[in-house]
């Protein structure tokens, strides 16, 4: 509740309503706010129900008071009270009749579900009654074949179907396409906690994807993903994963994706890219506020992928996805070491809302251009230090851009090169030869310090990266995919935007 901007009203015994802009800076009834920048419109109480309705500015210029309502993730806290207050000064405490939601009230663009078109075709992928593990990192892969089609289709969006009672410990769920590498593939579903089968391990290719507090993906109307072409698969695979956080050994799941598509195409064929850190170096320390972890999608990607594309491609939408201690997600774009507008930024990430972010006008991205993916972590609260992985107890730093003409293109991510972190423990230097996770044992048993975190932020910064630029197979044919890359050179970076505050304290 600290640090809250609050609106309180009601309607009193006598038909008069009484709202007032108020402020939190503890764990007590809110204070008067001297600016009053929330404004009543319509207040009404009837048969037990209050009905109340204002308006402020999305900035009031009051920024030691009111909170500034951006495009960003905002926790929108709720309470009430079943009797009026006794006076404007004295509110009583709600109890447990209270909650908090995270919401993008500014949305970047209108991304509300359409009505489907009288020619919609639907394609269900479910999962079928999967038994849920008792564990935190518990993930199901089930192949489905494409149906038959007459020709090209497009989707136009997709949305997701959960078991009731099973929304929380639905994580993720995507469809990979899997390549005719193989004429069949088994419709056996398997646990792929740990491993895929080799089977599954051919389908890199995201076509879809939802994260958690995610609603219905919607494409623009010029737009739409292709099927039932040549280069479309005929199998897909669906990776779904759930976190059991209270361990449950009674939740059966069939939760699934439901698909839209159209015979009536569009003017283009929309693809998915994946970009960010891969998570084989993710290293967080202990005790920092904002720890920063970021990865590439280098110059040397967008070169040669668009190399017969000089035009370039356009991103229309971006899904930012990380874990428990993300706080802070950003999509930067360079070009020629200038920093361009953000693509995608959230300084108040949620892990339980990680929507589709539609983006207000399309981003042009040119051959050697980088895409940065930063992401600020807080682990103030742990004693030692978190890596990545898929657990969500792990960590994870992608954002996943939606983008048209489709590509034979489905990541363009990097890791730091643990070279660079090795430097800072010699003893695990001589672990790095070790198999497995040997190396990573004297930064656990470190004491760290405000010096240790402050060195290994500016490797997370500045260090050297290991390219992983790739297409919908595992042999990629650019050049460039596992190759080291210095850091990109930001000669002018994104000038951040000043807080005018015409109120005073």
């Amino acid at each position: 509740m600290e640090g809250s901007d609050i609106a309180i009203g009601w309607v009193d015994s006598k038909g008069e309503s009484v709202f007032q802009d108020r402020y939190s800076v503890a764990q007590e009834m809110p204070r008067l706010d001297e600016s009053q920048d929330w404004h009543l419109l319509f207040a009404e109480e009837k048969d037990g129900v209050t009905v109340l309705q204002y308006t402020r500015k999305l900035d009031t210029g009051d920024c030691h008071r009111d909170n500034v309502i951006t495009e960003d993730t905002m926790r929108v806290i709720w309470a009430y009270s079943d009797v009026d207050p006794v006076s404007p000064n004295k509110i009583a405490y709600h109890h447990s009749l209270r909650g908090v939601k995270s919401l993008v009230l500014l949305s970047s663009a209108e991304a509300q579900p359409r009505p489907y078109p009288d020619d919609a075709i639907l394609w269900n992928f479910f999962n079928p009654n999967v038994t849920i593990l008792p564990q935190r990192k518990f993930y199901w892969c089930q192949h489905f074949r494409v149906p038959i089609t007459n020709g090209k289709l497009h989707i136009t969006q997709y949305s997701t179907i959960l078991t009731p009672r099973n929304e929380p410990y639905v994580h993720h769920m995507g469809l990979y396409a899997c390549p005719k590498v193989l004429s069949r593939y088994s419709l056996e579903g398997h646990d792929c906690s740990e491993e895929r089968t080799k089977e599954g391990n051919e389908c890199l290719h995201v076509m879809t994807v939802w994260t958690i507090g995610s609603g219905p993906t919607v494409f623009p109307e010029h737009v739409g993903i292709p099927m039932g072409t040549d280069d479309d698969p005929l199998y897909v695979m669906m990776e779904t994963h759930f976190d059991n956080f209270d361990l449950r050994s009674d939740l059966v799941d069939k939760s699934g994706i439901q698909v839209v598509l159209t015979p009536t195409l569009r003017q283009y064929d929309g693809g998915l890219l994946r970009t960010g850190e891969l998570g084989m170096t993710i290293l967080v320390p202990p005790h920092a506020a904002l720890f920063p972890i970021i990865g590439v999608c280098q110059a040397d990607c967008t070169s040669e992928v668009l190399r017969s594309h000089p035009e370039g491609v356009r991103v229309f939408s971006a899904i930012p996805h990380a874990h428990l201690m993300a706080r802070t997600m950003t999509t930067r774009h360079i070009r020629d070491g200038v920093e361009l507008e953000n693509i995608m930024r959230d300084d108040h990430y949620d892990f339980k809302l990680q929507d589709a972010r539609m983006l207000k006008e399309e981003r042009v991205v040119l051959p050697g251009d980088d895409i940065i993916v930063e992401c600020g972590y807080n682990s103030l609260d742990r004693t030692n230090i978190s890596v990545g992985g898929r657990a969500s107890t792990e960590e994870m730093c992608q954002s996943y851009l939606f983008y048209y003409p489709r590509l034979n293109w489905s990541y363009c991510e990097s890791s730091l090169n643990p070279v660079h972190m090795l430097t800072l423990f010699p003893e695990a230097m001589a672990l790095s030869k070790e198999p497995g996770l040997a190396w990573m044992q004297p930064f656990r048993e470190a004491n760290w310090t405000d010096t240790m975190r402050e060195q290994l932020t500016a490797v997370s910064r500045t260090g050297e990266r290991i390219i992983r630029c790739g297409t919908t197979v595992e042999e990629s044919p650019y050049k460039v995919q596992w190759q080291p890359r210095l850091f990109p050179l930001v000669t002018k970076p994104l000038q951040s935007k000043t807080k005018h505050c015409s109120i005073q304290p």
